[in-house]
């Protein structure tokens, strides 16, 4: 057993104009209000939406079409669908970021449109339930069952291929794992012969917390505070000491019998240590992971306009998939066969 980490050094010219865009935009959002400064969450969810907080307004796939699956409490989840330009291979379910309690499947449109094109997959990613008005497991169960509804016969007809990859960034990538620990253990699926491949983009996996986020002082994106006030909206019903349990906290699962998992993260990213331990522990339970760690890049780094450093975050999702969905039809076309 072996974890194929990909950290890529570089010179140290490039490294400074990494760090320099890095303080450029830890700069730009310094005086924005935090969401916790705001009334409600809703209000700052508003104002994201409408470019007024320092981030520009989301650019909107007007090709994006809307399906809906039933929720187990009977409430309709949506799936905003964003697919490539030709005939689609399979079907990427994505969670958007946001800590649990701010972002949309709409504010994602950009990045998930690069994605498709670049993939050849179709994209559905899921609106689910956010804290603190819905704390957990609100989210995580509207997650599971958009991942069920893509499974069925329905769900693939409505999509248009079979799910093949879980996916998401920051809290979207806790989503990712914390679906796939579900469907393995509430469900009894066997993930692997169904899930080709989790992509996960700088996620939180310990609610308790690494060092990386305890001694982390700066506020790029995403401060030391912000996340724990995150964790509270969402988790704050569960006292501390017991929010080590699998469910909560990914990293002290049984992660065993779990399909290739792709962790990418900056070194300048306060969940640093999340995505280094998570990829250690994957491996140690018998399952395949690369982590690949990029140098200068921070919080959110395949999301926003940082230059190359962005093009290297998404190609190295966009080539963890073609090798492992390729993988994947080779397995399954000999297994057929024989």
């Amino acid at each position: 057993m072996s974890v194929n980490v990909r950290p890529k050094s570089v010179s140290h010219q490039v490294r400074a104009t990494r760090l320099e865009l890095v303080d450029r935009l830890e700069k730009q959002l310094a005086n924005a209000k935090q969401w916790h400064d705001f009334d409600n969450p809703q209000d700052y969810r508003n104002a994201r939406a409408e470019g007024t907080h320092g981030f520009d307004r989301p650019q909107l796939n007007d090709q994006a079409r809307l399906v809906y699956a039933t929720g187990r409490d009977g409430q309709r989840i949506e799936l905003r669908v964003i697919e490539p330009p030709g005939p689609s291979k399979d079907v990427f379910l994505h969670f958007h970021g946001g800590g649990f309690v701010i972002g949309s499947n709409a504010s994602y449109d950009g990045y998930l449109t690069r994605l498709s094109e670049a993939s050849g997959l179709t994209v559905a990613s899921v609106e689910y339930r956010l804290a603190p008005e819905h704390p957990f497991p609100a989210g995580r169960d509207d997650c599971v069952d958009a991942a069920l509804f893509a499974l069925s016969a329905p769900g693939i007809s409505e999509l248009g291929a079979p799910l093949r990859v879980l996916g998401g960034e920051s809290a979207g990538a806790w989503l990712a794992v914390a679906v796939a620990l579900e469907l393995r253990d509430k469900y009894q699926i066997d993930v692997k012969s169904q899930i080709a491949a989790i992509c996960a983009g700088y996620g939180i996996y310990d609610l308790t917390y690494t060092p990386s986020l305890l001694s982390n002082k700066r506020n790029i994106v995403l401060s030391r505070e912000s996340m724990m006030k995150f964790s509270e909206a969402a988790f704050g019903h569960i006292p501390f000491g017991d929010r080590k349990r699998p469910d909560i906290s990914p990293l002290y699962a049984d992660l065993g019998n779990l399909p290739p998992a792709h962790f990418l993260v900056g070194n300048v990213e306060p969940l640093l240590d999340d995505s280094i331990f998570m990829a250690a522990r994957w491996i140690n339970a018998g399952s395949e992971a690369e982590l690949h760690v990029v140098e200068g890049a921070c919080h959110g780094f395949t999301l926003f306009p940082l230059g190359e450093v962005t093009d290297i975050g998404v190609q190295a999702v966009v080539e963890f998939l073609r090798v492992q969905l390729q993988r994947f039809t080779t397995s399954a076309s000999v297994a057929h066969s024989s």
